[in-house]
Formats: structure tokens, sequence, C-alpha cells
């Protein structure tokens, strides 16, 4: 759906919230005629395609507290164009406590089909320091006016205002997922030249959020917001001449690509929790299969989030056409190996795209065995259950393999060098079998449910 916007700053507002200049913030400098929307109109339908759904939206002021007369004089400039069909519905933003069922059905009677409460903030603290009268409970009976009039509804919150915290915005966006609205706008608290917010900077009682928190703290609201079933369509202001111009935002997290920049970092926040170890030895590389479409989000504004996952994960991420996303985190297969193997094997290994970790030599096995692998490890791999029972000195080789998914328990440390007292984990697998020696063998390999077959050789698995 493409929205044709007409700007109407502060009109109808008795209101006036430290942090607000419609003028400047709209760059619409007056209240428009008639004429003025009907141009405004007639211009943008020149670059939407006719096969679009188009809506009008004022926004700016509040337009339920505009005299009836200029209301209806308003809608009627559109009122032509719904009727041929050209423009589909209406919208328009305004307050809350402005709201009355009467006004709700003469808008839908005129062609509206959504209403946008500002909203901001829930918590009285932020309300009392930005000069904002807002009662939850007029938000509610506003909300009750606007839903049985069949009409949909929108909130509009702000970040970082004074008194305000990233605990204090989720609680906000928690309620209002509750009143059941249909659309939200993020927009992140500027400082405008001419506000009492500007004062309140200049005498050191504001700061602003930087450009980075701004962008951490929308991607959090958004996807609480778009996860409660709320969709958000619009994170920051318009990009306009006033704003881009320094001698009307004097501090504050603007940004011409913030809405871009808050989506990917979504989208970034979204793979991290996908990937669930950050560090991994034998990670190759993390694929993203998405649609082409998609592929700008996951890389960030001038591809800032794919560097930074570059960077946390510490491996490439590439990036594959697809018609679903789908993160596939790339390892290498493992290869645990007796550390005095020689050194082009190991080296061939590692070619062949192999993890190559090495056991320590212990100390309580016979010298030709003490660096083979199956002397202190035992694996048993079928299609039920996989088990992997290791000898206490390989604790980090056996933290890996639980990364990947391997069940591994802890044995018994060998207590003997003498044969075969010392050979409790040389036991080998086969189907459904466990072949080991008739004697000492470590407890957790004699636990496994299989059929044990006794021989007398110690060296088990070496034999077979």
């Amino acid at each position: 759906m493409k929205i044709i916007p007409i700007f109407i700053p502060h009109a109808g507002c008795p209101y006036k919230c430290v942090y607000c200049d419609q003028h400047r913030i709209s760059g619409a400098r007056r209240i428009p005629t008639a004429g003025d929307i009907n141009s405004i109109i007639q211009r943008n339908l020149k670059s939407i395609s006719k096969d679009e759904d188009i809506e009008v939206g004022f926004f700016g002021g509040t337009f339920t507290f505009l005299p009836v007369a200029l209301q209806k004089k308003y809608l009627e400039v559109v009122s032509p164009y719904i009727k041929k069909g050209i423009i589909n519905s209406i919208r328009i933003s305004t307050h809350p406590e402005t709201i009355s069922l009467k006004a709700m059905r003469r808008f839908k009677k005129s062609g509206g089909r959504l209403v946008e409460l500002g909203i901001q903030s829930l918590d009285k603290e932020t309300l009392r320091r930005i000069k904002r009268k807002t009662d939850f409970g007029a938000i509610k009976k506003a909300v009750k006016y606007i839903k049985k009039a069949g009409l949909d509804l929108g909130v509009q919150v702000m970040l970082g205002l004074p008194g305000d915290t990233l605990e204090k915005a989720i609680q906000t966006a928690k309620k209002l997922i509750g009143l059941g609205p249909e659309t939200a706008r993020i927009y992140p608290t500027l400082v405008i030249k001419g506000t009492e917010l500007a004062r309140e900077y200049k005498k050191g009682k504001y700061k602003p959020l930087s450009l980075k928190n701004a962008i951490e703290q929308a991607a959090v609201i958004s996807e609480i917001f778009e996860e409660g079933g709320v969709k958000v369509i619009r994170i920051g202001l318009h990009p306009s001449r006033d704003l881009d111009s320094k001698n009307t935002m004097i501090k504050g997290p603007y940004h011409c690509a913030f809405g871009e920049m808050v989506r990917a970092r979504t989208m970034c926040n979204k793979i991290m929790r996908a990937i669930k170890d950050r560090h991994l030895a034998n990670r190759s590389h993390i694929e993203i299969l998405a649609p082409e479409n998609m592929f700008n989000f996951i890389s960030g504004h001038r591809g800032s989030e794919r560097k930074f996952l570059e960077r946390y994960f510490g491996v490439p991420i590439l990036l594959r056409r697809a018609e679903k996303i789908e993160i596939i985190d790339r390892r290498k297969d493992i290869a645990v190996l007796d550390p005095r193997m020689p050194r082009a094997a190991k080296e061939r290994l590692k070619k062949l795209n192999y993890h190559v970790v090495e056991v320590p030599l212990h100390k309580k096995l016979q010298d030709p065995v003490k660096g083979h692998v199956d002397m202190m490890l035992f694996a048993r791999f079928s299609r039920v259950r996989s088990r992997i029972v290791y000898e206490p000195c390989l604790e980090n080789i056996a933290a890996l393999l639980r990364q990947n998914g391997y069940r591994c328990l802890k044995g018994k440390s060998i207590q003997s060098s003498k044969y075969p007292k010392n050979i409790i984990y040389n036991a080998c697998s086969i189907d459904s079998s466990i072949i080991h020696y008739r004697g000492n063998i470590e407890k957790n390999i004699k636990m496994l449910k299989a059929k044990h077959v006794l021989v007398s050789q110690g060296y088990a698995k070496c034999s077979i």
C-alpha cells in the first residue's frame, strides 16, 4: 500500500510537548488548504502505479481536535477520489484524549480505515517530564471507540525521551500490544531547535540517545511489536530538508537510513540467537539462505551488520539465494589425533577440511600407546542414541564435541600403567554389540545398553 502524506503541523493540538515542533519535523510550514491537499494528491498519483492500493494520511497534528467543519472539508477533498476508486482509504494521526465514538463513525463513513494514536510512552515519570497529558484509561477508551466504529488501530511510540529507559519502552510496547493495534511507528527523540527540549539539552539536563543506542533500542521494540502481531510500518522520521539542516536539528540519533539500519540490526539479532555457540573451534563459515530482496537487511547499511557478524563469530558470512530464510552453521568434521602423528599427515587432514585436535600424552599409559585416542576415548554411534565416554584429561575435547551435538560422559581417570588394568576405554562398538576386555572396563561403558562381548585381549579395539 502506498500512502500519500498530508502534514497538518500542530493543527488542532492544544498541547506543546517538550520535544515537539511539527513545522520543522514534517517540513511543512503552514496548515494546508483544500487546494493544497488536492495538489499534493495529484502530484503523488503521477508516480504511483494504478495497481497499487493508495491511502491518504493526515499526519503531524491532532486531526480530531480540528473544528468539525475543517475535518469535513479535508475529508471532502479526498472523497471524490475514493468514490472513483482511485484512492482506497484514509488514515489519520491524533491524540488519544480527542477521540469520540461520533467522530470515529463520521471518519469511517468518509472513507476512514485507520486511526494512529500518538502514545509516545506509558511511563508516568516520562510523561510528566515531557509535559504530555496521557492517561491509560483515556487511551483504552479511545481504542474502544476506534474498534467499535470498525476502524483499524495504529500506535506511535518514541524512544530516548527524558526519563525514559529501554526497560520502560519495553513495558510500553507490551501494554500497547494488549490493546490489539494493527500497526506501530517507532521514532527516536531528536532535539529540535526552538523546543523546550532544546533548552534542557543546552543546560545539560537532557542527553539524547546515540545513534548506536537508538538503533539497538528500536530493534528490540520493533521485534516485540512484530512478535505481538503488530506490523511496524515506520521506524524513524521521514527525511526532510529541515531535518537535514543544522539549523533545525541540534542533536539526536537522526539518519536518513535509520529504519533500514534498525531492520538490519533486528535481523542480525535473530541470526545471533539462531546460532547457539559464539565461539566454535571447528566452525567453517555461516551460510544464510534468503530471498535476494532480503540481502540488504541481512548485510545492513553499507554492509555493517554482516561485518559485525563476521567479527562476532570469527568466520565468513555467506549469502545464498533461496525462497525461504535458513541459517546454516557450517562446521568442519573433527579429527582427534595422537600428537605424535607425522606432521605431513596432520596437514593433509587439514587440507581435507578437517578440524584437527590432539589428545595429551597420558602419563599412566605405556609409552607406545600413551597418545592413542582409543586408549582414552570410547565412541558408540547408533541411529537412536550416540555416546562418547572420555578420560577426564580430554575435557577440552569433550567440550568441543558437546558443542557439535555429541553426548559425552566423563569417565574414570586411568590409575594404573600396568597392562591390562589400564585399558579401561579400549572397547569396540559394532552394531548392537560392544567388544571389550572381560576384566576391568570403565563403568559408563559397562552400563551402556548393548550386547557385551567379553574377550581376554586387553587391547580389544586395537585387535579388531
